[in-house]
């Protein structure tokens, strides 16, 4: 080295060597493995002993600057505002949308890519949601495998594409939107004054792809009759599943009541997929005997924000492997992964009763409820409607005329025995509540009319009060608490001058309630209605939402019910799958 440099490096030499050696320094600190025996004292040599070479030098400069280096930017990081945070959203040029979409076009055929109008203004508005997008999709893209889910995947990852998947379109919430050019805010998006009717057709396109799995990958790729489980593609509706299973059995030589025909059991709005119904988490009638979503889903393949596949496990009805990934995927609306396949639990068919019986109250129909679950009976489904609600059923109905009052509708189901036996209690715990007799389904198809009538609620609504629009919502609460969260609520809707029905799954806690509006003010009473719910049933230990999901409506609702540290985590697993949030962005969860 010439004698320039070591003059150069004098400075930081004659400093350092004024400090205590590193060698001295881990000397005088123990160790916690250190033995406990005494041991030989470390001769100290003074500090105008050290020699220090040039090397030395260099090497621990080098090393004090790297460490600052490492300060300095988690230093940075800490101090992260919360607007840069708010404006964590992948932002695509007009260049990089046209250059991703070039690519996917060299990928799939012509047939699966479209930019036509109505196709982009189908997959990117709902009729049934009040959170309005400001934009539509780019394209619509219709894959027809894994592998062609995968590699739209990474193309959009390359050039920082959103991504939005679809299913069947039945959400309330939300869900598909395209991405909007700001995030939305958490805390006030509730407050927000959309007017009551939007012309869609105004809205411009975007530079996000929608995926869309219902057109190719809606096929059942394997039935385990044996094993009670099924193999489907995203844009299997559960309808058609269920159709299919009964075809399967009738083929099979096996009659409808036969224990050998099988069944999926979660069944939420007509329309819905298993795409989306796995991207809710959502139930539905049969949820107080077979659970949700969450307990019919063996495994799922999932496309990863960088076109990674993963399996999330294999078939075994139980697996003590490691924690069950899967659940993070199930309700996680397509932020975390898009599912292209799914495992799902089947039943068996058993023999089913359908009743109907009224009460004086909403209250005394819950009580009943309360009763007829700790008395251990049999119920496949227990659904209450209350007295506005049954006003519009008879609206509607050509056939069957109910009392408008606070009505349950019961399914039974298990052997003819059990059947018998529970339908007997029933009637003695109606009668202690002040239930009416209950009114029993003669034949299958009376049966089929009476559940019909409680399936399509939300159109009975609408036809109900014509020119009026809906704004349909759902909360859940532990079951002691529901009559309370029932009876607030409506004291609420009649304060607010407002017309609404309620229908609920109260075997679990979870009520619906259809709002219904045709002017600016009335909206903006429904918005608020809607929030003082949801916070009464936080405030009660229960949910914002039992089965609907949260999308963009219910984002602002997510930080009271779970907590900081909760969301952070959410956060914190959001970037490490998904760094550039390329999927479904601005959905489910709140920037800080």
């Amino acid at each position: 080295m010439s004698i320039g440099a070591k003059r150069a490096f004098q400075p930081a030499r004659e400093a350092i060597c004024r400090a205590p050696t590193c060698r001295n320094h881990f000397i005088r600190w123990p160790h916690r493995f250190q033995s406990n025996y005494p041991q030989p004292k470390p001769t100290r040599r003074s500090i105008t002993e050290q020699k220090w070479s040039t090397s030395m030098v260099f090497l621990t400069s080098t090393m004090v600057g790297s460490i600052m280096y490492v300060v300095g930017i988690n230093v940075q990081l800490k101090n992260r505002t919360a607007q840069d945070d708010a404006l964590w959203l992948p932002s695509p040029t007009s260049s990089q949308f046209k250059a991703a979409l070039e690519m996917v076009r060299e990928w799939l055929p012509l047939e699966c890519v479209s930019c036509d109008p109505q196709e982009l203004l189908f997959h990117g508005t709902s009729p049934w949601s009040y959170h309005h997008p400001d934009s539509l999709p780019g394209a619509v893209l219709y894959p027809r495998s894994t592998q062609d889910v995968a590699q739209i995947v990474k193309i959009a990852s390359k050039y920082h594409i959103p991504i939005v998947p679809f299913s069947g379109g039945t959400s309330l919430e939300g869900h598909f939107n395209a991405p909007s050019s700001a995030p939305v805010d958490p805390h006030n998006h509730h407050l927000h004054h959309h007017p009551v009717t939007i012309d869609d057709h105004q809205l411009d396109p975007g530079h996000s792809f929608c995926v869309d799995f219902s057109r190719h990958m809606n096929k059942i790729l394997a039935v385990h009759e044996e094993d009670l489980d099924v193999v489907v593609q995203p844009g299997v509706s559960y309808e058609d599943l269920n159709r299919h299973l009964r075809d399967l059995s009738s083929s099979s030589s096996s009659s409808a009541s036969s224990p050998h025909t099988l069944f999926f059991p979660v069944d939420p709005g007509p329309g819905a997929q298993i795409g989306g119904m796995i991207g809710t988490g959502c139930s539905g009638t049969n949820a107080v005997k077979y659970g949700t979503m969450r307990e019919n889903v063996i495994n799922m393949t999932v496309v990863m924000a960088n076109g990674d596949v993963v399996k999330t496990r294999q078939r075994a009805k139980k697996c003590a492997a490691g924690p069950d990934l899967g659940k993070l995927f199930i309700g996680s609306e397509g932020t975390l992964g898009l599912v292209t396949e799914a495992t799902l639990r089947l039943q068996p068919v058993l023999p089913t009763s359908v009743g109907v019986a009224h009460f004086a109250s909403v209250h005394a129909a819950t009580s009943t409820v309360l009763e007829l679950i700790k008395q251990g009976v049999s119920l496949a489904c227990i659904e209450l409607l209350d007295d506005q609600m049954m006003m519009a059923v008879n609206h509607a109905s050509d056939t069957f005329k109910y009392e408008e009052k606070p009505s349950l509708f019961l399914k039974f189901t298990g052997t003819q025995a059990q059947i018998k036996s529970d339908e007997e209690l029933t009637a003695k715990i109606l009668k202690r509540n002040g239930g009416s007799q209950m009114k029993m389904a003669k034949s299958e198809a009376e049966a089929a009319e009476i559940w019909h009538a409680r399936k399509v609620c939300l159109w009975s609504t609408l036809d109900y009060a014509p020119g009026h629009r809906a704004w349909t919502t759902d909360v859940c609460v532990p079951l002691s608490h529901l009559p309370r969260l029932i009876a607030d609520t409506k004291a609420d809707i009649h304060a607010r001058n407002l017309k609404a029905t309620m229908l609920g799954h109260v075997g679990d806690g979870n009520f619906h309630c259809i709002l219904l509006f045709n002017d600016h003010h009335e909206l903006a009473q429904v918005r608020q209605c809607v929030h003082q719910m949801v916070r009464l049933a936080q405030d009660l230990d229960g949910t914002c939402t039992g089965e609907h999901g949260v999308g963009i409506g219910k984002m602002m609702h997510l930080e009271y019910e779970l907590g900081k540290g909760t969301l952070d985590l959410l956060r914190k697993i959001k970037r490490t799958v998904d760094p550039q949030n390329i999927m479904n962005p601005g959905k489910l969860i709140p920037p800080t």
